[in-house]
């Protein structure tokens, strides 16, 4: 059995610049090859791809014509929202279907043969089209934006994009116009309600004030000055009730006095007549008796009505104290009666005169015992009605606070209801007003900004910049290549891998020498080989660019 080789491994010398020179002499073939396929493959791919053509037009919102603080706008939401709105129907799948099978555009008649119009609608058109933001705001600070779209045929590129900006225009007055008549019914509506409402709280706090006269809040100050005119009224009237009962009772006393009188008088109608012997009685005697009598009983009255310290039961009392003195008096001065003398009774014409006259005033004392009555009477009703007017009005007041109380809140609501009805109201005259200015377009308006243009040259491929990274991906893919290889051969190539690997020195060095017969032939399969590379390469770059400047315009 042989024995086993001992390996030595040798780290290869970092290679210099004229290394790199011989790799790439040595490789050349394994760098040009790649190159000149990543420019044959990029040149065929370039112009096999279809050109795309980007037609663009710029539309801007210009603002209302009439001043806001004029005519304040009554549409809620601002343009660039209505836009949103308009975007999302405009690009909508069921209109982009629809312009997909408008017969004078006819997009994508190849991939509707081959996949469903909802397809193509989702995964070429809506890809190809785009709402994007103007670079800079339009004349007069007003916004813009931009509609872009990208298809092969120029002209049909042209034609969408002009019909989407004419969808935008013609989308946007209906809107306005939908947008204004429904806030105008709207507020219409709103206003209708509110007025019903407040024509409903008018006759509720119309109602209530009805039932409730005389407690409502202006009632509180007048029903508290009428209780206390209501109890001076009262206090007055039992003052003069009081009044009446005590002058009534004197009345009465002064009756009973006179009734008895009356009887005294009565009694008296006849008096006796001496012979010339004797004399008449004296008539200031008789007189004064009477009137004693009448004092008596009018004190007596007194005493039985008010106190003895009374002051008119003492007065009563010293008039009759007087009236005794004088009859005291008067019968000390009468002269003593004639022993055996003779009498005789005769009618006494000053007794009768006075009957005569008590009766006159008995008439008097109950004429005005009557009147007093009635007056009692009618000062009674007066403070029954009083009283009974006092309650009333008592009771208005105690309930008043809960009225007061609704009353309020019932007239908050009316106040409420009252303003609703105002802002409303005043909303929907700018409602009308906002559609009767968009009636006129002078509201806010969308505008074409830039027109569309027919694109002449196409956005996309730029078939240079393909063809240069084709070949600088093949360039690329040799160099790897060429690398790879030179990693692989591990011989010695020249001098300098000598002496760093053997570390003896070299005396000369013998060229190769090779069979001249078979160098010539390397050499012819090697130029057979990059010649038909090369024609091959430019038969095709060259069909491609036949098919791209020829047989393309004429299939358009």
């Amino acid at each position: 059995m042989a024995a086993p080789q001992n390996y030595v491994s040798v780290s290869r010398r970092p290679p210099d610049v004229e290394d790199y020179i011989d790799m790439m002499r040595r490789y050349r073939s394994w760098i040009i090859g790649p190159t000149f396929a990543g420019l044959v493959i990029s040149v065929v791919v370039a112009y096999f791809m279809p050109d795309v053509y980007v037609c663009s037009a710029a539309m801007q919102i210009r603002p209302s014509a009439v001043s806001s603080t004029l005519i304040p706008s009554a549409i809620n939401g601002q343009m660039m929202q209505r836009l949103q709105q308009m975007e999302l129907e405009i690009l909508g799948r069921d209109n982009l279907i629809t312009l997909i099978q408008t017969p004078k555009l006819n997009l994508y008649p190849k991939e509707r043969a081959r996949y469903a119009v909802e397809d193509v609608a989702e995964e070429y058109f809506r890809k190809n089209v785009h709402i994007l933001p103007y670079a800079s705001e339009g004349p007069n600070g007003a916004q813009a934006f931009r509609i872009v779209f990208s298809y092969p045929d120029k002209l049909v590129a042209r034609a969408v994009v002009m019909e989407l900006v004419s969808q935008f225009e013609s989308k946007n007055v209906v809107v306005q116009q939908e947008a204004s008549t429904a806030t105008s019914n709207l507020f219409e509506d709103l206003v209708k309600n509110a007025k019903e409402k407040l024509e409903a709280k008018e006759v509720e706090l119309a109602n209530f004030t009805s039932e409730n006269q005389g407690r409502l809040p202006e009632n509180f100050q007048s029903n508290t000055l009428e209780v206390q005119t209501r109890q001076a009224n009262i206090a007055a009237i039992n003052d003069r009730i009081s009044q009446e009962q005590g002058k009534q009772s004197l009345l009465e006393s002064n009756l009973n006095n006179n009734k008895n009188m009356q009887a005294q008088v009565e009694a008296n109608l006849t008096q006796s007549v001496s012979t010339p012997n004797q004399q008449v009685r004296n008539t200031n005697l008789t007189n004064i008796e009477q009137t004693i009598v009448g004092k008596q009983a009018d004190c007596v009255a007194l005493e039985n009505k008010y106190q003895p310290n009374y002051p008119d039961v003492l007065t009563c009392k010293d008039q009759l104290k007087t009236l005794e003195e004088r009859k005291a008096d008067i019968e000390r001065a009468e002269p003593p009666v004639q022993p055996g003398s003779t009498t005789r009774v005769v009618a006494n014409s000053e007794a009768a005169r006075q009957l005569n006259s008590l009766h006159s005033d008995e008439s008097g004392i109950r004429a005005q015992i009557s009147a007093s009555a009635q007056e009692i009477r009618a000062l009674e009703k007066n403070l029954a009605d009083q009283q009974r007017a006092l309650k009333e009005v008592s009771d208005k007041i105690s309930s008043s606070p809960q009225v007061i109380q609704k009353f309020n809140q019932l007239d908050n609501e009316l106040k409420m209801a009252k303003d609703e009805y105002t802002a409303l109201s005043t909303k929907q005259e700018a409602a009308g007003t906002q559609q009767s200015v968009d009636e006129h377009r002078a509201g806010e308006k969308l505008e074409i900004l830039e027109q569309p243009i027919t694109p002449e040259k196409p956005a996309s491929p730029v078939r240079g910049l393909w063809v240069g990274i084709g070949t600088i991906i093949g360039f690329c893919v040799g160099i790897a290549l060429a690398g790879a290889k030179e990693i692989k051969n591990t011989s010695l190539k020249n001098l300098k891998d000598v002496r760093a690997y053997t570390n003896l020195p070299v005396l000369s060095s013998i060229p190769l020498l090779e069979n001249a017969l078979l160098v010539r032939r390397k050499r012819r399969l090697a130029w057979l080989a990059w010649s038909s590379a090369l024609i091959v390469g430019t038969i095709l770059m060259s069909g491609a660019m036949y098919y791209h400047f020829v047989i393309v315009p004429q299939v358009q």
